[in-house]
């Protein structure tokens, strides 16, 4: 389905639901795919790891694993966009694809930690109540935040968490859709392996709304905004709840 965003267009699964559908259907009820979508929860693996890995939930020994059936399974899964395999020096490496881990994660009835990626312009101290409207009303308990803010942000955010991260940046990006795409994205790939993401747009430009709205999409991310003035009683409303 194409979903035309500010700015650019772009492809996307419209939502998670059929993203966990293209999962089912790659996976097909072969156990040995769930088994390699399984370990590449943990991360990237090698091909000798998903084949000892398969040899140890299958009951077999290593030798009965063929490079036929192992490299057939992960064609299949890559052929769907389940995974991606890329070569680092002289070793090959299978890894899930970032834009369809959450698809994965929900298909597997595999939960982890929740962080959030939000920007920052005019609520210095956004971070603080974030967090605690999340817990109060969601029963939510983030393990990590990771803000986008301008430079003009600096010595006046407030609250901030030991697990806050902040990636400051010049006033002109946050009114560059390019740019403030790219240095988001970033910043959800180093999220989203351990954690899984949520995107708040309580603050921010327009146009880092819309960039963080699209990754959102691309990512299967719930997305939320806290509804009503600063510093009064907000209510999280979620524009995007999977």
């Amino acid at each position: 389905m194409v979903y035309v965003f500010p700015f650019r267009k772009v492809i996307v699964v419209s939502s998670l639901s059929d993203a966990v559908t293209v999962v089912a259907r790659a996976v097909g009820g072969v156990e040995a795919r769930l088994i390699i979508l399984r370990e590449l929860l943990e991360g990237p693996k090698t091909g000798i790891e998903l084949r000892y890995a398969l040899a140890k939930r299958l009951g077999v020994s290593p030798r009965s694993i063929s490079d036929a059936k192992l490299y057939f399974n992960l064609q299949a899964l890559e052929n769907s966009g389940l995974i991606v395999r890329y070569r680092d020096w002289k070793t090959k490496y299978a890894e899930i694809n970032p834009k369809m881990l959450q698809a994965v994660r929900r298909y597997l009835n595999a939960s982890t930690s929740i962080s959030c990626l939000a920007a920052l312009d005019s609520e210095p101290l956004l971070m603080r109540e974030i967090g605690w409207r999340l817990k109060e009303q969601e029963g939510i308990s983030l393990s990590k935040y990771v803000f986008i803010a301008e430079n003009k942000m600096k010595g006046k955010i407030g609250g901030r968490a030991e697990e806050a991260e902040v990636v400051w940046v010049d006033d002109e990006v946050l009114y560059d859709y390019e740019k403030i795409y790219r240095i988001a994205e970033d910043a959800l790939k180093k999220l989203i392996f351990k954690y899984e993401p949520i995107i708040d747009v309580t603050d921010g430009t327009r146009v880092t709304v819309a960039a963080l709205q699209q990754l959102a999409w691309e990512y299967g991310l719930r997305v939320f905004y806290l509804k009503g003035k600063p510093y009064d009683k907000r209510r999280v409303i979620w524009i995007k709840n999977i």
